[in-house]
């Protein structure tokens, strides 16, 4: 017996939407038409500026300021959503279909206790029952905890629970795991499928990150400029994408098997550019060592003794789950954040010294152990982070221009405001943009094209350690592979050290040299790329790299899953060498034995 196809609940008939723009109107989206059943995920996917978020909107009724609907039909549980009263427009709205935005620590009130934020959800579901449903133990205690006591992971499981509270048909999931590491990202996933499966919700999936896609979606539309340039199953489109722009979105997602960053062509063939050999180099120097590091945030320990080296014209990755220490680690050499006890300097530990032979934080030349405003002027240059959002660390009413001028003022690197205004074109040129962009506001830019500038203004010191802290998290596929490309060719024109942050492990093992894997502030697992993700040897490192995500709806985890393990570090007897040169894991042994 054969069950025939449940009816769509949602059905976009041939949709344009248009924004007015100097007297005249500019068409976002072009006739877009898709259907999703009950039980079903369809994913939308496309550069920024494709439509996607915009038409998975109009499924609540959302038209961004100044927008309208020049022609077609949104159409929701056999309603016409823009020809609703406003009354029967609040109703649909988390009644009929409900969404769970890109970053639920912004859409939480942070005053707010958790529990009460979803019983104003709505619903007749019990708040503790919800937050069980969400997979969210001991449901009574966490219902009484705010939002910035729950980790990332936690916080969108909370948005999780707030959209499904009064039982809708249809949920609209906007990046819902950007920025969460591979481990959190993989549990948020496996909840969303398996409430899909108990609620028997229809999902739209609105997704840059095509591993998520792969996994989530059974059919994808792909937008480019507003219209839909192909339309397929998920695997005949993964296996099989007919438009080359198709094409050229699947190869420019990084690979874990990867030993390099792939250069995509037109027609969307791809080639891997090996890694720059830095680590074979005969003349290494140490730019910045850092030794037995320790760093708290009162009472918790964020970073327990670790210790690392970055070499001049080396990608060093560092990796965890959230909470890992990585960006800790990254604050505390940019002088943003004070060790509690370790050393942290400048040319492997040539640099100054306490004076009393202690060896201790002084803010003499080389020591990176104090706070950035006790730095002399020449050190501060030395390590330059670029931010994770560039949105938010350009001065919005500033142009870019001056935003690279500043640094080049402030470190002396420029003379005049004639020479600075020139150096800035140049730096704003050597990030492979138009000298002309210098007059123009961060909001006249794209994503990518900001976090260009975020680099050139991390240039503007001329420092010998570029910090790069998830720069490319909410970049498009294609546009990170241009940033990617970017940074590695500044390493190897400028012999810049790098220390890389990224929750990507595919990006990770396509640009670094070496890596160094945290857990809990301390590191498990350290080595060449190529080794670490050919034989892992700690078991949390598995871990990581079973989670992540390939663009292949078929792909088989790259190791196998972990097994239960303890740690098993002893003061003398910490490290375990395996086969390659400087390749050496934390020693751990099977849980119980």
């Amino acid at each position: 017996m054969t069950t025939s196809p449940k009816a769509p609940i949602v059905s976009v008939d041939k949709l344009s939407v248009a924004y007015r723009s100097g007297g005249g109107e500019v068409p976002v989206v072009q006739e877009v038409s898709l259907e999703v059943s009950p039980g079903r995920t369809l994913a939308l996917v496309g550069e920024s500026g494709s439509g996607k978020s915009t038409v998975a909107a109009t499924l609540l009724g959302h038209l961004r300021h100044g927008s309208r609907i020049t022609g077609g039909r949104v159409a929701v549980d056999g309603d016409d959503v823009f020809a609703l009263s406003a009354r029967e427009l609040r109703r649909l709205r988390g009644g009929t279909v409900a969404m769970v935005a890109q970053n639920a620590g912004h859409a939480l009130t942070p005053s707010m206790r958790i529990g009460r934020q979803i019983a104003e959800a709505g619903g007749e579901v019990p708040v503790t029952d919800l937050l069980e449903q969400v997979r969210l133990p001991h449901g009574r205690e966490l219902a009484r905890r705010y939002p910035h006591e729950l980790s990332g992971g936690q916080q969108q499981r909370v948005a999780i629970a707030m959209a499904i509270a009064a039982r809708p048909k249809v949920l609209v999931l906007d990046e819902p795991t950007t920025g969460l590491d591979v481990i959190t990202q993989r549990g948020v996933l496996d909840l969303i499928g398996a409430l899909r499966e108990e609620l028997g919700l229809a999902a739209v999936l609105v997704s840059h990150d095509l591993g998520v896609v792969a996994r989530m979606a059974d059919e994808v539309c792909v937008l480019s400029a507003g219209r839909v340039v192909e339309a397929a199953p998920t695997r005949r489109l993964f296996a099989a994408p007919a438009d080359p722009y198709t094409r050229r979105l699947l190869a420019s997602v990084p690979r874990i098997a990867d030993a390099g960053l792939a250069v995509v062509g037109e027609d969307g063939t791809r080639e891997i550019r090996p890694r720059a050999d830095s680590v074979g180099a005969v003349d290494v120097v140490d730019v910045v060592d850092v030794r037995e590091v320790t760093i708290d945030y009162g009472a918790s320990r964020a970073v327990d003794g670790v210790s690392f080296s970055v070499r001049r014209g080396e990608v060093l990755a560092l990796v965890g789950e959230s909470g890992s220490g990585k960006s800790t680690i990254a604050w505390s050499l940019a002088g943003l954040r004070v060790p509690s006890g370790g050393t942290m300097r400048t040319g492997g530990g040539s640099g100054g010294s306490s004076g009393d032979g202690s060896g201790g934080p002084s803010g003499g030349e080389g020591d990176l152990g104090v706070p950035a405003r006790r730095r002399p002027l020449a050190l501060r240059r030395t390590v330059q982070l670029v931010f994770q959002n560039a949105d938010t660390s350009l001065n919005p009413r500033r142009s870019v221009g001056d935003a690279v001028r500043r640094p080049l003022r402030f470190f002396g690197t420029a003379g005049s405001r004639g020479e600075a205004a020139s150096r800035a074109r140049q730096l704003i040129a050597d990030v492979r943009l138009d000298p002309d962009f210098a007059d123009r506001l961060p909001a006249q830019l794209s994503g990518g094209q900001r976090q260009r500038i975020g680099i050139a203004r991390a240039l503007a010191g001329e420092p010998d350690l570029l910090i790069a802290d998830e720069i490319t998290t909410a970049l498009d596929v294609s546009v990170q592979a241009d940033v990617l490309r970017l940074l590695d060719d500044l390493r190897r024109e400028r012999e810049l050290a790098c220390l890389f942050i990224s929750h990507d492990l595919a990006v990770v093992r396509g640009i670094a040299d070496r890596v160094v894997v945290l857990r809990h502030g301390v590191v498990v697992e350290e080595g060449p790329t190529d080794a670490v993700f050919a034989a892992p040897g700690h078991p949390y490192t598995r871990e990581l790299i079973a989670a992540a995500l390939e663009p292949d709806p078929d792909a088989e985890a790259a190791v196998e899953a972990a097994e239960a393990w303890e740690d098993a570090g002893e003061l003398g007897a910490v490290w375990d060498e395996l086969g390659v040169a400087g390749h050496r894991v934390r020693r751990w042994r099977p849980a119980n034995a």
